[in-house]
């Protein structure tokens, strides 16, 4: 049996002399080498399930990324988002945000109110507090009403200067139907961005 693995040995030397299969062999042992295989995050705040791990009920307000690391000085786009939500006409958003550490850029309607009529966007933000207001609603007296998981707005913050900032909803924040009755809401998401 000895001999018979030395042959084969052998034989394995001599084919890999020959400069095809020596160029296959380096070719795959870096493919095999050089791969990294990714980690998976199962943490989308879009996501109900993961929402709910989270602590936060539907219907709710989040921020879509949640997350962000950047250098101070620069800028950020985050979406405001409704989660889960039925039957509603309008919407009353009020953020909080560290008045020191960011400014916002720009406010600009999002797709959740989108359909065959511009839906009324109208915002006010205070910096002097660090608070900033949108009202979104439909026009007309067609009595429209929206359901399911989609943007209010989307935001462009600009980062003053390094430290971490949250961004979170206050308890002013408010959807109604379209008799213009609250609907309740039962979680409230946080974004951060750390400035390096």
């Amino acid at each position: 049996m000895k001999k018979y693995s030395s042959i084969l040995f052998a034989r394995s030397i001599n084919l890999i002399k020959q400069p095809i299969i020596r160029f296959s062999v380096v070719l795959l042992s870096v493919f095999f080498t050089s791969c990294e295989v990714p980690t998976e995050s199962y943490e989308n705040p879009l996501d109900e399930e993961s929402a709910e791990e989270d602590g936060i009920e539907t219907p709710a307000l989040v921020f879509f990324p949640d997350e962000f690391e950047v250098t101070a000085g620069s800028s950020v786009s985050v979406q405001v988002y409704a989660l889960g939500v039925s039957g509603v006409a309008g919407a009353h958003i009020q953020l909080s945000y560290e008045k020191s550490l960011i400014s916002i850029n720009s406010v600009n309607v999002g797709d959740l109110f989108a359909s065959s009529s511009e839906p009324v966007f109208i915002f006010e933000d205070n910096p002097e507090e660090g608070k900033l207001d949108i009202y979104t609603s439909f026009l007309g007296s067609d009595s429209a009403t929206i359901s399911g998981t989609g943007s209010i707005a989307t935001l462009v913050l600009g980062t003053l200067t390094s430290g971490t900032s949250i961004l979170s909803y206050t308890s002013d924040s408010e959807f109604v139907d379209e008799n213009d009755n609250l609907l309740e809401l039962n979680g409230f998401g946080e974004g951060e961005i750390v400035a390096q």
